[in-house]
């Protein structure tokens, strides 16, 4: 267990050396109309194309007149039926006035994406001044949020759909692996055990289950910008079904009634060779390959790598986890039965020597899958803590420690008590008890292990923002900044700056622009660089020299007449 600990960290350790690509959050590339377009005629569709096939549900795409009320089509459209773009029909008699279009989608990574551009129809006059919207991009972007309440209901739905799979995996393979030898011993009465199995497979599976439907809604809610009950009661849930994430959660819940039934009818086939175990195990395996396909390994390079270390990841964890709480649930029910000390101690000592063997091989396979994909996701040890999904694997990596320093306890300690105490034919005893007590805190670790887990997967991987164009937008005195650095690595970089009126989405008359970028990491002073008009409120740095790896500052001195200049300021990791 020393070498296991040893090898564990040693790979965790290799974040120092080794980074991954993966592909970036899904980015805008044209609108139509297009951004701050003065239109004669009324369109008859808002459409916007990103550079990689998104996800979106009924709600996406949301067109606002300057009262704040919408004014777009109910039903959500695929222009070309192109997976990149995403639109909204508009009424034919559209009056004349200022629109503000918004749009919320899921990337390829499963994270949100939103954004906004505005349009007129018919003449407002000079400098849009005959049209004012009552809301800025901003502030219909805030409040189209699903909202914290919904974000941390997604967690939690997240998290006991884990839970179940690893309770009902883990099971499964106690059954198998420990409970099926075991059960030979004599006075034992199989189907106690296997009663207190069934009811525990199916409050995994009937918990599953309800998680795995809620969570197309929950889903809907996040992509739509809108709340889990305003997403209940439309059509969301039935757009959310047809894509990647919807599909997958409608095999689980399939995967879960299967299960189900299994364990209802055929419990006591569970512990012997037969077409019934065989089902399940398949059963298994494919509840832990759904978190593959419904999160990140899918969508990012290396898939070949990602995708099966991620389901291997998961089957070791829910083996080890399950196993864990079928330790402290069902073998109770065994040595209840046992009236004689030595064999109560015969039983406890068999059974955790089994379990022993296949938690160490969980747990190395457990530390090989979670080193390459951290190497892959993470990239870096500052992204360890410099970011939410860096932070959240570091949180894991101090809890596996954690555990395998209590598996470790109960191989060199308890494990030999037991021994000792089945050599003088004596009951479990203090070991018995020190068992119990390791077993139950490491439940405990592994729940919390889970929970860090289900928001692990709500938080883009680092090198998923920062590699490629890194794009943003910052407000500054009613003015909004948008910004794109390209390809934001270490060299020469193109910077475009866009000025608009936060209200009008109008371009901003700029006289010039003052741009200047520092590395205060490490010790470099702002360094200025030339910004040169390439439109209106529309400037590009075309050289800017970022030559060191790490978070940059950007200050733009935005200079509108002789007594304005607001000044805006962003950051820019350079990989």
């Amino acid at each position: 267990m020393r070498r296991l600990l040893a090898t564990s960290l040693l790979f965790g350790a290799c974040l120092l050396a080794l980074a991954g690509q993966a592909s970036a959050h899904a980015l805008l590339e044209s609108s139509s109309p297009a951004r701050g377009a003065q239109l004669k005629n009324p369109p008859t569709h808002v459409n916007f194309v990103f550079d990689e096939p998104v996800e979106a549900s009924l709600g996406a795409v949301r067109v606002f007149n300057t009262s704040g009320d919408q004014v777009q089509s109910d039903d959500l459209e695929r222009p070309g039926e192109n997976a990149d773009a995403v639109g909204a029909g508009l009424p034919a008699d559209l009056p004349d006035g200022l629109y503000t279009a918004t749009y919320h989608v899921i990337s390829a990574d499963s994270h949100p994406v939103s954004g906004g551009i505005t349009f007129t129809v018919g003449k407002p006059g000079k400098d849009l001044t005959g049209f004012t919207q009552s809301k800025t991009i901003s502030e219909l972007l805030a409040e189209s949020e699903a909202g914290k309440v919904t974000e941390v209901a997604f967690w939690a739905d997240r998290w006991v759909g884990y839970l179940a799979i690893a309770l009902a995996v883990g099971a499964l393979a106690w059954m198998l692996l420990v409970w099926g030898p075991v059960s030979t011993a004599a006075g034992i009465d199989r189907r106690v055990v296997e009663r207190r199995f069934r009811k525990l497979i199916l409050v995994a599976a009937t918990g599953g289950l309800l998680v795995s439907l809620l969570a197309i809604i929950f889903q809907g809610s996040i992509g739509a910008g809108t709340s889990f009950w305003d997403a209940f009661g439309s059509g969301i849930p039935g757009e959310v079904i047809h894509t990647r994430f919807g599909s997958v959660m409608l095999v689980r819940s399939g995967l879960w009634v299967l299960l189900a039934g299994l364990a209802f009818f055929g419990s006591s086939y569970f512990s012997r060779p037969g077409p019934v175990p065989i089902v399940a195990v398949l059963v298994g395996v494919s509840l832990a390959a759904t978190p593959a396909f419904a999160g990140h390994a899918s969508t990012r390079d290396p898939g070949w790598l990602l995708i099966p270390s991620d389901i291997t990841h998961v089957i070791a964890m829910a083996v080890w986890a399950g196993g864990l709480a079928a330790m402290l649930v069902l073998l109770p029910a065994v040595t209840r039965q046992l009236h004689e000390p030595a064999e109560r101690t015969r039983v406890l000592t068999r059974a955790t020597l089994r379990f022993s063997t296949v938690a160490f091989v969980a747990v190395a396979l457990i530390g090989v899958t979670g080193a390459i994909q951290a190497i892959i996701e993470v990239g870096s040890v500052p992204d360890l803590f410099d970011t939410q999904f860096g932070r959240a694997v570091l949180i894991k990596i101090i809890l596996f420690a954690a555990l395998i320093a209590l598996g470790a306890a109960n191989r060199t300690r308890i494990i030999p008590g037991l021994v000792r105490r089945l050599d003088h034919s004596e009951s479990p005893g203090r070991p018995g008890n020190r068992l119990r007590q390791s077993l139950r805190l490491e439940v405990i670790l592994v729940t919390v292990v889970l929970g860090v887990t289900a928001a692990l997967v709500s938080y883009p991987p680092p090198d998923s923002i920062q590699s490629g164009p890194s794009s943003g937008a910052v407000g500054v005195e009613g003015q909004r900044l948008e910004y794109t650095v390209d390809p934001a690595r270490v060299g020469v970089n193109e910077v475009h700056l866009y000025v608009f009126n936060d209200r009008t989405g109008a371009p901003v008359k700029v006289r010039s622009m003052d741009v200047s970028f520092a590395l205060p990491s490490a010790g470099i002073a702002p360094i200025e660089a030339v910004a040169r008009r390439a439109g209106p409120g529309h400037f590009v740095v075309p050289s800017a020299m970022l030559g060191v790896k790490g978070e940059w500052q950007a200050e733009v001195a935005i200079r509108l007449s002789e007594f304005e200049e607001p000044i805006a300021g962003f950051k820019v990791d350079v990989r």
